[in-house]
């Protein structure tokens, strides 16, 4: 979905249209002193906001507890980290299991960095290939943005009978490490609820900071239904 940095000069009217349009947008790294009049902006025009914490890290510091994080076996799992060149089928499974399991999916092209460098990692069950977790970054910020090389990771999805076991740390550290090595992020932000203290427990354990001076979220009619929980 189209996203902004600086709704102002975006355009409140192009904001408009792609609500009309499209069903959302995305408002990202929002100083949190300018959130309220966005939720003012969009209630005249009959829509909301949901809002999440940002959390950020630097290079150093994802490298760090990365790097620590990926020493420990997946389980027995295999990692997959397909590209451009594989076929559509691999990124079909993870769109259906990301569904399945609360993630909304990002289309085929982005997970498969052919419109921009991206990492998907899957981890896989060695018998029969079934999925046990995802995670992904990509640039999500264009040339003109003070954040162009800051990456975006999430999709973390991790199946039931999987969970507890470090798997959402283990995957999302992978993307992160691919954002930072082979992507060449600067930095790498990710985004969760407050009240989801489990996945901000392992965006922290992953290197990544709780900012307080910023806030991102998603736009929406007020009828439609949230994208995430």
């Amino acid at each position: 979905m189209a996203g902004t940095d600086d709704p102002e000069t975006f355009g409140w009217d192009r904001i408009e249209g792609i609500l009309q349009n499209d069903g959302a947008i995305t408002f990202r790294m929002i100083p949190v002193d300018r959130c309220a009049q966005i939720e003012e902006r969009l209630t005249d025009i009959g829509c909301t906001i949901s809002w999440w914490d940002v959390f950020d890290g630097s290079v150093d510091e994802i490298r760090t507890a990365s790097q620590r994080l990926l020493k420990t076996p997946c389980d027995g799992l295999d990692l997959n980290m397909p590209s451009a060149s594989d076929g559509p089928a691999i990124y079909e499974r993870a769109q259906v299991f990301m569904a399945e399991h609360g993630v909304a999916p990002y289309p085929t092209q982005v997970l498969s960095g052919a419109i921009g460098d991206a990492a998907l990692a899957v981890l896989t069950e060695p018998n029969d290939g079934s999925i046990a977790a995802t995670a992904f970054a990509y640039f999500p910020y264009n040339r003109h943005s003070t954040h162009a090389r800051s990456a975006w990771a999430g999709l973390v999805a991790v199946r039931e009978d999987m969970r507890k076991r470090g798997l959402e740390a283990f995957v999302n550290a992978q993307v992160l490490m691919n954002a930072v090595d082979r992507m060449g992020a600067d930095r790498v932000q990710e985004f969760a609820r407050t009240r989801n203290i489990a996945s901000c427990r392992m965006i922290k354990h992953c290197g990544l900071s709780r900012r307080s001076d910023v806030r991102s979220g998603i736009a929406q009619p007020a009828e439609a239904v949230s994208f995430t929980s």
